[in-house]
């Protein structure tokens, strides 16, 4: 069994705690733990994200993206989160990108 590791975790922040999750796993425990009166769409999504992971039938980093969206909008991302998979290229002006 493979561990689903994030290539670059993901730091969320709950009661002023910060917690880096790692995995997709850890990704599931946090999500599993969020309050049923909190879950929505966004939720779901990223619960559904995660599992595919786990069967094979999407990536780590996809699902991360998904715990990373589900982080933001539910307001405990703790720190500006980027793609660990994103070009270099990407961050800089469009005037100093290669070819």
């Amino acid at each position: 069994m493979t561990s689903l590791a994030f290539l670059a975790p993901v730091q969320v922040k709950t009661s002023d705690v910060r917690h880096d999750i790692n995995s997709v796993r850890e990704a599931l425990v946090f999500l599993n733990q969020w309050p049923k009166a909190r879950r929505g769409p966004v939720y779901s999504c990223a619960v559904r994200s995660c599992n595919a992971a786990i069967a094979g039938q999407m990536t780590t980093e996809q699902a991360r993206q998904a715990f990373v969206s589900f982080a933001r909008i539910a307001g405990v991302l703790a720190k500006s989160d980027f793609s660990p998979l994103a070009g270099a290229d990407q961050k800089l002006p469009v005037s100093e990108r290669g070819p």
